[in-house]
């Protein structure tokens, strides 16, 4: 469990030298006028998107993981990054939906290329939420951009029509396995180590174990009911739910500060009325549900980077404003 500790720490060190730097973006107060930035970071989507086509184009994967881990890795940094992306744009002069959903439509084709289905389901849902608060007080804006979103969305169902048709019944025939006592399947996998972590959590709430107790507890569990094995798997890795990753390891602490951590994140973003940290949340809250991102190092990085980031720009334009 070497490596399941090893990640721990290296989450902590990350939080703990970020929390300086968070501190820091709070109470900046930038007055530069200057928006290259904010279209240099408006670029990283098309930069990331431009290179994914080049790999798609010269190498048959089936799910594009950029070399630098799983698929799914890769989908998870780059829907934060292209959150960053996108928030940027709407800090500019030139906030016109239209460029918001251009950047979105890069983030969606590279999401596409990974295949993986939390962000495929998770981001357009950020989108809308993006269009609704940046632009509901403009009607033709708001309208012609939810019926732009609507159309790029059917135009990636259309362009990757065959593999979101894979994952799709993939997805059916895990839960199909699931209900038929087989948990060996990424879905089924999941859904038992979600079973699995609640069940550990509630022989004991109020304890903390290591990875060698929790793993231990599984293979219990998994010896009386044979139809959650497909969870032994990650038994030296994490449990794919932020929550019940926490509650299995840390007990009833470790929920409320998961949730405190939400909460300071969505508190922050509603008190400096910061629309990129609070969609920047939406995503972190909502990959949380499926996995574990507070988790390693590089996730952590784009995590604390981007809060920092959207900050940042957030004061600077609350200071031009307010000049």
């Amino acid at each position: 469990f070497r490596a399941t500790y090893h990640s721990y720490l290296n989450t902590a060190k990350i939080f703990i030298f970020g929390s300086f730097i968070v501190f820091l973006a709070l109470t900046s107060q930038l007055k530069n006028k200057k928006e290259s930035v904010l279209y240099i970071l408006y670029s990283l989507s098309f930069i990331i998107a431009g290179y994914a086509m080049y790999i798609n184009s010269i190498h048959e994967y089936d799910r594009i993981s950029f070399g630098v881990g799983t698929a799914t890795g890769a989908a998870y940094s780059t829907m934060l990054i292209g959150i960053v992306s996108g928030a940027a744009i709407l800090y500019t002069k030139k906030n016109h939906p239209f460029l918001f959903l251009f950047n979105s439509c890069a983030v969606l084709y590279i999401l596409a290329l990974t295949q993986t289905r939390a962000t495929l389901l998770l981001f357009p849902v950020i989108c809308a939420v993006t269009l609704i608060a940046y632009y509901n007080k403009s009607p033709k804006k708001f309208t012609s951009a939810i019926v732009l979103l609507i159309a790029i969305l059917a135009s990636i169902v259309i362009i990757f029509n065959k593999p979101i048709q894979n994952r799709y019944n993939e997805a059916l025939n895990d839960l199909n396995s699931y209900t038929n006592a087989n948990s060996v399947t990424s879905l089924g996998a999941r859904l038992a180590m979600y079973e699995i972590g609640l069940d550990i959590f509630k022989k004991s709430p109020f304890s903390f174990r290591s990875a060698e107790s929790r793993a231990e507890s599984m293979n219990l569990l998994v010896a009386e009911h044979n139809r959650l094995r497909g969870a032994l798997e990650f038994s030296n890795v994490h449990l794919h739910n932020e929550i019940i990753e926490a509650a299995s390891l840390k007990g009833l602490m470790g929920i409320f500060s998961t949730l405190f951590l939400y909460y300071s994140l969505f508190y922050t973003a509603y008190k400096k009325r910061a629309l990129g940290l609070l969609i920047l949340t939406l995503g972190i809250v909502g990959i949380g549900l499926s996995d574990v991102i507070i988790w390693a190092r590089s996730i952590p990085i784009i995590v604390i980077s981007a809060i920092v980031l959207l900050l940042v720009i957030n004061n600077r334009n609350n200071t031009i404003n307010q000049e």
